[in-house]
């Protein structure tokens, strides 16, 4: 009688082993199915990208090199009325306004001590 019980639970087990393999076997195509789909997807998705994306990037490099040529140009601009005010009499007055501005410090600097000496007193 143990024999026959033996040889049940072997079937038993082979057959529900037999079932677990199918079922991962049928999962495991389905995760590859849906892998290849995803993989076409995301090609499709990159070489949409690739096409969308190039005159895009020849726009903005365009952009640039205008934006580029704009600056050099104002850059050009302000040396050049640099190099004219120091040449002109103009340069006095960022000197004078240098003269002004310790003077004044120094004025309200003296303003400030007489009225805390005569505070105290």
């Amino acid at each position: 009688m143990e024999t026959a019980q033996l040889y049940q639970g072997l079937t038993f087990l082979a057959y529900s082993t037999g079932i677990i393999v199918i079922l991962v076997g049928v999962m495991l195509v389905k995760v590859l199915f849906d892998v290849s789909k995803l993989t076409r997807n995301i090609d499709e998705t990159t070489t949409i990208v690739k096409t969308e994306l190039e005159p895009t990037l020849k726009n903005l490099n365009k952009s640039v090199e205008i934006v580029s040529g704009m600056i050099i140009k104002a850059d050009a601009g302000v040396q050049k009325v640099k190099e004219f005010i120091s040449k002109t009499p103009l340069k006095l007055f960022g000197q004078l306004s240098k003269l002004t501005g310790k003077a004044a410090k120094g004025f309200f600097g003296g303003l400030c001590s007489a009225f805390k000496y005569f505070a105290k007193k």
